[in-house]
């Protein structure tokens, strides 16, 4: 019943450490491992067998129900991490945008004293245009949230 010989169904999985050292990883139980797999017509037929088949066959499916649960799970954490991910790339342009309004809207309302003339719109028109500058680059980083 034991072959040593049968290569094929290998009851661990060797990987390469890239230093020459594998690594091993247990594959199934270690009592069945050198067992031959084939079985015959009348080995199928016994009962035991069948108990055993059977056995394997609800456990295989549980684990594959609890697999199923933690693969949707997977894809939810991986979508939320995707999102999240996006959501914390900052877009240069716009904070280009958002630094270059404030600062030309600063500069201008700055610079609106010096141009306050009586009786000319240099004043309002620097005073408005700042403003509106500032007002612009604040909008435009609240816009992108």
């Amino acid at each position: 019943m034991i072959e040593d010989n049968d290569q094929e169904f290998a009851p661990e999985d060797t990987e390469d450490t890239g230093d020459g050292t594998p690594i091993s990883h247990s594959k199934g139980r270690r009592a069945f491992s050198k067992l031959r797999r084939e079985l015959t017509d009348e080995e199928l037929s016994s009962p035991a067998v069948q108990r055993l088949l059977l056995d394997d066959i609800e456990r295989l499916e549980k684990e594959n129900g609890k697999l199923i649960d933690y693969q949707d799970s997977f894809y939810k954490a991986d979508k939320k991490s995707a999102v999240l991910d996006e959501k914390l790339k900052t877009n240069v342009a716009q904070e280009v945008v958002f630094g270059v309004c404030l600062t030309v809207g600063a500069a201008l309302l700055g610079f609106t004293p010096s141009l306050w003339v009586p009786d000319k719109p240099h004043g309002w028109i620097s005073l408005a245009l700042g403003f509106v500058l500032i007002v612009g680059g604040v909008v435009s980083k609240v816009v992108k949230r």
